[in-house]
């Protein structure tokens, strides 16, 4: 049985140099995925370290670059959690055409919102909240994740109960 495409490009062998990550980016083209967003996210941080939550399609690890790549499919809502060495800060963005390019993307995306330092924690425990109790923190649209960064911005803990009912009425 022979290796899947990927598999052959993505894995050095003998005498065949492995692929750098550009090579990677034109192997996902030649896959017929140029329409996916693709976050790449290095095993060691150079500058700032990057976690990606959101419904990727696919993965991948390319050795050679110490690089995770998850691509995301059009229209998808992606949460960036940034950490630089002297602040944290995280983005919910869109893959549609949009004029933000960001560090570790491979196309400009809608950004929907940012938001720093104490914030950022309140994003993640918002986004577990709604994982797990409105069925999905990424399947809402735009004018939800406005009232969402709003919900953040208020000073204090997060409330949860109206965060549920936010989800509720965004349904």
């Amino acid at each position: 049985m022979h290796e899947p495409f990927y598999q052959q490009v993505l894995t050095p062998s003998p005498g065949r140099p492995s692929l750098l990550r550009a090579a990677f980016f034109k192997a996902i083209d030649l896959f017929g995925f140029p329409e996916e967003l693709v976050v790449s996210i290095p095993d060691e941080s150079n500058f700032y370290s990057l976690y990606a939550d959101g419904l990727f399609t696919r993965k991948a690890y390319v050795k050679d670059t110490g690089e995770s790549h998850f691509a995301y499919p059009p229209g998808a809502v992606v949460f960036l959690y940034y950490t630089y060495p002297t602040h944290r800060a995280a983005s919910a963005v869109r893959h549609v055409p949009g004029g933000a390019s960001l560090p570790g993307l491979s196309k400009k995306v809608s950004l929907l919102f940012t938001v720093h330092a104490s914030k950022v924690d309140k994003l993640k425990r918002a986004v577990g909240f709604l994982n797990k109790n409105a069925g999905g923190a990424y399947r809402f649209g735009d004018g939800f994740y406005a009232r969402l960064y709003f919900a953040l911005e208020k000073k204090g803990k997060l409330n949860y109960p109206a965060l549920r009912n936010l989800a509720e009425r965004a349904l």
